[in-house]
């Protein structure tokens, strides 16, 4: 083999490996989530505390349940949507049905009084029978009896 062979395969070989590596630095890999698209809220958390360990910003996780800007208080048991989180069981919204009868999981932007009519059933009525204090607050994903 002469030299001038040597030298054009050298590189395109060359060529070839820095491909390689800089569209390798080019896409940005991204990380498995590390919650599911649901988060029940366990005794001590905090926002920025769940935030941080499901890989997310604060104003994401904001973002994803915005009654959380109204007020930042949360409690065990509250039910959070963590964006970009994996789906491990199909988390959906609206009316359902189960064992015990009738149930509404709170979609994003539901009102109490829009349950309410979509039950024929009054306000106090649903706050009694699920032991909501406040009408205007509800959140998304929480479940409602009739």
């Amino acid at each position: 083999m002469n030299v001038k062979r040597i030298v054009q395969i050298s590189l395109v070989l060359a060529l070839f490996a820095s491909s390689f590596v800089s569209a390798s630095r080019v896409q940005a890999v991204q990380p498995w989530p590390s919650c599911s698209n649901i988060y029940y809220v366990q005794p001590g958390d905090w926002l920025s505390k769940i935030a941080k360990n499901c890989g997310v910003t604060l104003s994401e996780l904001v973002a994803a349940n915005p009654w959380v800007s109204y007020s930042y208080y949360i409690y065990p048991g509250q039910m959070l949507t963590i964006p970009g989180g994996y789906n491990p069981g199909g988390y959906f919204c609206g009316p359902g049905y189960d064992y015990y009868g009738g149930y509404y999981v709170v979609c994003q932007g539901d009102t109490l009084g829009g349950i309410a009519m979509y039950y024929g059933v009054s306000i106090n009525y649903l706050q009694w029978r699920n032991g909501i204090s406040n009408a205007n607050r509800i959140y998304a994903g929480q479940w409602i009896r009739p």
